[in-house]
């Protein structure tokens, strides 16, 4: 199944925390493909550094809760530490799309809720998926469009 992960990191050394987070990923995704790394502000939360963000795909023989849990071991094995909501992290990991799945359990919503009004993802999705698809929201060249317009 195609899985889309949204990566970043605004603490310590930001492009070696996404270089060895892709390292772990590609161990778990077949066909890894990677877009450029881009620098961002951040977004909510407090006060903080910028951020270093980049987007994946490929394809996992994982089911997505599977997956979810595994990305959260690769954040944990990093260092990354939960203090505050939408604080700085040494590495951030989040499953975007999983296939046309649509799950809303206790510990996974899919698509990503708020993935559709992030520029940092929408933009560095599309440079290397240009057909990718949001299920229940439609192509992200159009999700895009819609952010830079707003802008």
């Amino acid at each position: 199944m195609k899985a889309v992960i949204a990566l970043g990191s605004n603490i310590e050394n930001r492009k070696l925390n996404l270089d060895i987070a892709i390292t772990h990923l590609e161990k778990l995704i077949s066909n890894l493909v990677t877009s450029k790394y881009i620098e961002t502000k951040a977004v909510g939360g407090p006060i903080q550094a910028d951020y270093l963000n980049a987007v994946a795909f490929g394809e996992s023989e994982l089911e997505a809760e599977e997956l979810l849990k595994r990305l959260l071991e690769i954040e944990n094995t990093m260092g990354r530490v939960r203090i505050e909501k939408w604080g700085p992290r040494l590495i951030d990991l989040d499953l975007i799309v999983f296939g046309d799945q649509i799950i809303d359990s206790g510990i996974l919503k899919l698509p990503h809720p708020l993935a559709h009004t992030r520029e940092f993802v929408i933009g560095p999705w599309l440079s290397i998926d240009p057909n990718g698809f949001i299920p229940g929201i439609g192509e992200i060249k159009t999700v895009l469009a819609s952010l830079t317009q707003k802008s």
